[in-house]
């Protein structure tokens, strides 16, 4: 009965966090359609890097402080309040710190007055994402990832409305891109009213004992985050300044577009397991806790749906690409379709990292994440370096699939060591 009420509680908070990101993502896909409609190709690609550079380090602020956070009150809710008002401190701290840092870097860059400008706004983004990750915590712990999903809808159907509006009066693409910021400030103060009405009140008394504690516990784990988000969204980025080839007929700003489109695409075909994870992490920790075959039992079932899930996925995801980008871009993004395609047919490859990297961290030994996404931010940026001037976007596609193959085999390794570790050779 146990167990049938546990696997009833994942699929039910699975759920929601999808409903939130089909909600979320199908408001994203409604926006796209109105910008390059609006906006054109050469709009489209100045968005979607004042949308890029904030994306970049949305993992980032977020540290490994949720896992280790969520690990702890999982086994001690009195700590509840205290957690939240020391993280709450810490994030806007550090998210406040990024904001201006990267908004001084960007003179460096290339850019246009109105890009730059457009940049740095879209950079508050990371303090709104940052607070109301922090709420997202409770939620997993409870597995009450229904709260989550109303906050996340709220703040969207607040966004379209605005970039409807935005785009009806044709004002420059940086105010369409604020409304985000707007977006998420309206997810963060509605996320915080259903974490206090879940009984968390946050305690804001500092507390250096803690702080020193989720820093030093986070820090594998934030470095293993820096280093995966950069791979995820640096071929974006290399695409606005390297010289690329001359025969595609775009210019970088074009090509960030033709790009970006798709990608946004893949990245709704994510959702799946990093949603799924969210709401089996707590129950890894639990079953680590009764013993090694509880933990085996239940990792082989992740496994198997997260593999059919993956090719599945991937397969739909390859087939309907040409109408995917039709409806989405138009004909001026045609040249996007093959980039889709080649990132679906690597899908499940993505499918299988996620349930490998939980499990190391649910082992206790997440030391050695930073390593795995370390080689593969070093060969995905030497590879785009190298290929994107020669073949534009579908080298970007083709590395970004060959370096999740390569975290992959990693992670297979060191989960198998860590596990070892913990249990002995059986």
């Amino acid at each position: 009965m146990k167990i049938n009420s546990t696997v009833d509680k994942i699929a039910k908070n699975t759920v929601y966090q999808i409903v939130g990101k089909v909600v979320s993502m199908s408001i994203t896909m409604l926006a796209v359609v109105i910008i390059t409609r609006t906006y054109g190709r050469e709009g489209y690609g100045y968005f979607s890097l004042m949308q890029s550079w904030p994306a970049l380090f949305f993992v980032i602020v977020d540290f490994g402080i949720n896992a280790i956070a969520a690990k702890d009150l999982t086994s001690d809710w009195s700590k509840a309040n205290k957690y939240l008002g020391n993280i709450l401190i810490m994030r806007l701290i550090f998210s406040a710190f990024l904001v201006f840092t990267i908004s001084w870097i960007l003179k460096f860059f290339p850019y246009s007055r109105d890009l730059e400008v457009g940049i740095r706004l879209g950079m508050f983004l990371l303090i709104t994402q940052s607070l109301y990750s922090t709420t997202n915590i409770f939620f997993q712990v409870k597995l009450r990832y229904d709260f989550s999903t109303i906050a996340y809808t709220v703040g969207y159907l607040l966004i379209l409305g605005l970039v409807v509006l935005f785009s009806l009066l044709k004002i420059n693409i940086m105010w369409v891109n604020f409304s985000y910021v707007l977006g998420g400030l309206a997810t963060f103060l509605l996320s915080m009213f259903f974490v206090r009405k879940m009984g968390v009140k946050p305690d804001f008394s500092y507390d250096p004992v803690l702080w020193k504690y989720l820093i030093i516990a986070s820090l594998p784990i934030g470095i293993m985050f820096l280093f995966s988000q950069m791979s995820f969204k640096e071929d974006a980025l290399m695409l606005s300044f390297l010289k690329l080839p001359e025969s595609y007929g775009l210019d970088n700003t074009e090509s960030v577009a033709v790009y970006a489109l798709p990608y946004k695409v893949f990245e709704v075909l994510l959702v799946v397991p990093t949603f799924f994870m969210n709401s089996v992490y707590p129950v890894l920790v639990e079953r680590m806790d009764k013993g090694r075959e509880d933990l085996k039992n239940a990792f082989s079932k992740v496994m198997y749906f997260l593999t059919f899930s993956g090719l599945f996925v991937g397969f739909l995801g390859v087939v309907f690409s040409p109408l995917a980008i039709k409806v989405l871009g138009g004909s001026e993004f045609s040249q996007s379709i093959d980039v889709l395609r080649i990132l679906s047919a690597g899908l499940f490859i993505f499918y299988l990292t996620s349930p490998f990297s939980w499990l190391i961290v649910t082992l206790g030994y997440q030391k050695y994440l930073p390593w795995v996404y370390l080689i593969s931010f070093t060969f995905n940026m030497v590879s785009n370096f190298i290929f994107i001037p020669k073949y534009s976007f579908y080298a970007a596609s083709w590395v970004t699939v060959v370096s999740e193959c390569i975290v992959l085999i990693l992670l297979a390794f060191f989960a198998k060591k860590s596990w070892k570790l913990k249990y002995g050779a059986n």
